[in-house]
C-alpha cells in the first residue's frame, strides 16, 4: 500500500520515516545523545507522484490521512487533489482525516483494505473509514518526560516533578486527533498494567480482530504487555510493531502504546 513519507529534520538532515524499524532506531539513538529533531509533513510532489498513476489507470484514490491537529500533511493532500482533478476531472480522490495516529491510522487502512478487497465499493468503504476512525482507542505511556516537555506539552517544572517521583503519564487520542493527558501513573510496570485496564474498561470484543501494540525501543516491555492481554483475553491476536520515526521524535524512545476497536472516542 503506497503512502507519503512525512519527514524527521535531524543536524540538517532530511530524513523520510519510511516506518522502517532501523530508521526509528537512528532517530532514538541520537535524541539519547541529547539530539533534538523536527518533524516536516508530506509534500505535495509526493501525492502527486503516487496518486497519478493511480487515477491514469482509471482508478480512485481513497486517501486515510494523518490527523490535522497534529500535522499539515492533509493539506499538501488537498492542494494536490486540486491539481489533479483539472487533469482527471471524470476521478474521485477522497480525503478523511483520520483522527488516529501510529498504528491507529494502520488499523483503519487495513480495515479499509478488508472491506475493499470482499468486494464493497468505493462509497460503502468510505462511510465505514468514517463509521470506524473516532472507535479506535490509542492509550500511550511515555518513559521520559524529556522529550514531551521539548515537543512543549508538558512544563519544565512539571517534567521534572514527574522525573523524581518516577510519575509516568497515561496518553490518548482525543476525536479530533489531538495527544492528551489523561492519568498519572506512579512506576513503569503501574503504567503498563493501566494500559491494560483501559483496553479492558474500552474494548469492543466483537469488532476487535486484532490488537495492536506499538514499542519506541523498548520490545521487551511490549513483550510483557503482550503476555499481559493475552492472560486477560486468551486467544486474541496480538501484534507487536515499532513506532514510526515521526511519531518517536515527539515522544521519544521507550514510549509503549496499545491500539484497538471500542466505544466511541469522547473528550
Amino acid at each position: 500500500m503506497p503512502f507519503a513519507m512525512l519527514h524527521v529534520l535531524l543536524d540538517g538532515k532530511d530524513l523520510p520515516d519510511d516506518m522502517k524499524e532501523s530508521s526509528a532506531l537512528y532517530i532514538y539513538n541520537a535524541m539519547r545523545e541529547g539530539h533534538a529533531p523536527t518533524t516536516a509533513q508530506a509534500t505535495v510532489e509526493s501525492f502527486l507522484e503516487i496518486w497519478e498513476p493511480i487515477l491514469k489507470a482509471e482508478e480512485d484514490v481513497l486517501y486515510i490521512a494523518f490527523p490535522s491537529v497534529l500535522s499539515g500533511t492533509i493539506n499538501s493532500a488537498l492542494v494536490a487533489k486540486e491539481q489533479l482533478l483539472e487533469r482527471y476531472p471524470e476521478r474521485r480522490i477522497e480525503i478523511v482525516d483520520s483522527a488516529c495516529a501510529s498504528s491507529g491510522e494502520g488499523m483503519l487502512l487495513e480495515h479499509a483494505v478488508r472491506l475493499k478487497n470482499s468486494g464493497l465499493g468505493f462509497d460503502e468503504c468510505l462511510a465505514a473509514v468514517e463509521k470506524l476512525k473516532l472507535r479506535i482507542h490509542h492509550w500511550f505511556t511515555v518513559d521520559d518526560l524529556v522529550y514531551l516537555r521539548r515537543g512543549g506539552r508538558i512544563s519544565g517544572a512539571a517534567a521534572t516533578i514527574a522525573t523524581l517521583l518516577s510519575i509516568k503519564p497515561i496518553l490518548t487520542v482525543t476525536p479530533e486527533g489531538r495527544l492528551v493527558s489523561h492519568d498519572k501513573i506512579k512506576g513503569r510496570r503501574a503504567a503498563i498494567k493501566k494500559l491494560v485496564k483501559l483496553l479492558e474498561e474500552n474494548i469492543n470484543l466483537e469488532d476487535t480482530p486484532f490488537v495492536n501494540i506499538c514499542h519506541a525501543d523498548s520490545r521487551v516491555e511490549a513483550q510483557q504487555l503482550m503476555e499481559l492481554i493475552t492472560e486477560r483475553f486468551p486467544g486474541m491476536d496480538v501484534r507487536i510493531y515499532s513506532v514510526g520515526a515521526v511519531i518517536g521524535a515527539h515522544v521519544g524512545p521507550g514510549t509503549l502504546a496499545v491500539f484497538f476497536v471500542g466505544t466511541e472516542r469522547k473528550n
